[in-house]
This record gives structure tokens, sequence and C-alpha cells, in this order.
């Protein structure tokens, strides 16, 4: 393993280019990447050592980003002037570097630094002030009983308390100016039939992180909706048809009769606007507001 003589705490964005690379794939983009800049990668030991690159949670196949960290560790130290312009210059494509400083190399691993994670989703095929009843009587809930499937296995849990903060406005106009919107998004979003979904989720190693789809799937059930996945706002990218278009999203609450909702409820361009670190922001039973 070479010594790592310094640590730097990157803040970067994912755009549409690079929405549907699988971690592993932006891993290794990363990976080039700083090779190509030139800069001295400090790398783990073993048999197969790795460059240590950390990033602070994966982004979910199909989700932009807007705020992201990641650790980089390296062998040489170099100003703040030098790593930026080494790093711009060979910054992946679909990134955009944001911010970057000097952390202490001993500090606490990134990951178990997470407490919190912000999302923004637009959903198509409802009313927006349907979404937002529905959203209200998620948040006032006791509890919200879901179902995890990983494989064969089916584990139990409550949604409510990953759930900080959720509200439901109507979908930015914008929308339509995007370059990814389809002729259906931006006949919804003309037509009212579309709402701008924003959660705070807890993100925790010791008490579970929550899913923005899962957040989605509760209120498809709570309206009665069946939830299509993270739809594809353009041509379908070569050889990702069935990676990022799966038929739904979600499981069915505990005790839910297995039957299909009446209409669906399209989700477009998922984001991920931040992930919180721990003294960053306060993560309470209310939330901050978005």
């Amino acid at each position: 393993m070479s010594e790592s003589k310094q640590r730097w705490r990157l803040v970067f964005a994912r755009d549409e280019e690079a929405r549907y690379l699988s971690h592993l794939d932006a891993v290794h983009l990363w990976e080039r990447a700083l090779r190509r800049g030139r800069i001295p990668i400090a790398m783990t030991e073993g048999f197969s050592p790795r460059p240590r690159l950390i990033f602070g949670a994966p982004l979910p196949l199909g989700m932009l980003a807007e705020h992201e960290p990641a650790d980089l560790f390296v062998s040489e130290r170099l100003t703040r002037q030098e790593m930026r312009l080494r790093l711009t210059a060979g910054m992946p494509r679909g990134y955009r570097l944001l911010d970057l400083h000097d952390a202490w190399v001993g500090a606490p691993a990134l990951a178990t630094e997470l407490v919190a994670a912000d999302y923004r989703v637009t959903v198509l095929g409802v009313e927006a002030g349907r979404v937002r009843s529905a959203a209200e009587a998620l948040f006032r809930a006791e509890s919200l009983p879901r179902r995890k499937r990983r494989e064969k296995k089916v584990t139990a849990y409550d949604l409510r308390p990953l759930l900080l903060a959720l509200e439901a406005r109507p979908a930015d106009v914008a929308l339509e100016a995007r370059p990814a919107a389809v002729a259906a998004g931006q006949a919804a979003v003309a037509a009212g039939q579309a709402a701008d979904i924003w959660m705070r989720l807890r993100h925790s190693q010791d008490l579970g992180s929550g899913r923005p789809e899962e957040v989605v799937a509760a209120l498809g059930d709570e309206l009665g909706l069946e939830v299509l996945d993270f739809a594809q706002t353009e041509a379908d990218p070569p050889g990702r048809e069935d990676a990022t278009r799966p038929e739904t999203h979600g499981e069915a609450p505990l005790g839910a009769p297995d039957q299909a909702p009446g209409g669906s409820l399209e989700i477009v361009r998922p984001v991920r606007e931040r992930l919180w670190l721990a003294g960053e922001a306060p993560v309470d039973a209310t939330g901050l507001a978005p």
C-alpha cells in the first residue's frame, strides 16, 4: 500500500451524460480520469491494490446528482490549486467538480459521517394536489410498514423513521425545456398531471437508509396507483434497456392484497440534491425546509 500523505474531500455533480452509469462503471471511469490528470493516487494493500477513492454513497442508475462528496487519498502533497488543475484536466465526462478541500487523513470514514440525503423526483400521471394530500398523510403516519426483497429473501421494515421531511409541489414548468424531456412529460406538465416530490431521508449505517423509490411506492399505494421505475426521458441508451427500465419498482406494504392498482405513476428525472454529513445540518423528526 502506498502511504497516504493527503486526503482531499471532493464535491461533484453528475449530469445527464453520466446518469446511466452503474456505480462500478463510474468508479472505473473516475480512476482512469485521475490517472489521466497525473494525480498521485494512494493505493490499498493486498493482492489487488485499488486507488483510494471513496464515494459517499453509490448513485442509483438513472439518478442525477447536485452535491456528492468523495474522498481521494494521494501519496504526494499537493496545493489546492495543483489538485484543482489536475482534476479539471482529467475530469470524467458527465461530472462537474464543485469544490474541494484538504481534509485530515485520519478523519472518520466518509460513509460513517453520512446522516441524511435530499432527493427531488418528478412524477407524471396524477395532479399535484392529490400527491400533496398523499404526502401529508404519509408524513402524519406513525408507521409505514414496507417489505424489501433481495433475491429470495423478504425483510419487513418501517419506512417512517427514515422519512425526515416530505413535500409535494406542482411540477416545475422548466421540465418542458429540459433536454431529456419527452412529449408525454411536456403534455403531463401542461395538463397539470405532474408533481415534484421533495424528500429528506435518513442515511445511517446503524438505523438504516431511506430510498426515494420506496417513498414514491408508498405514495403510489396511498393514491392507488402502480409506480413505474425511473423513466428514461430520451431514447434508451445502448445496452441499458433492461437495466434501467424494469416494469415496476418498490414493494406493496405488508398485508396489502396482490392486485394491480388503477392507473400508474411514472417517475422521471430523479435527482439526489445533497448528501448531508454530521454537523452540516440538523436531522430531526421535522426535517428542514428545502
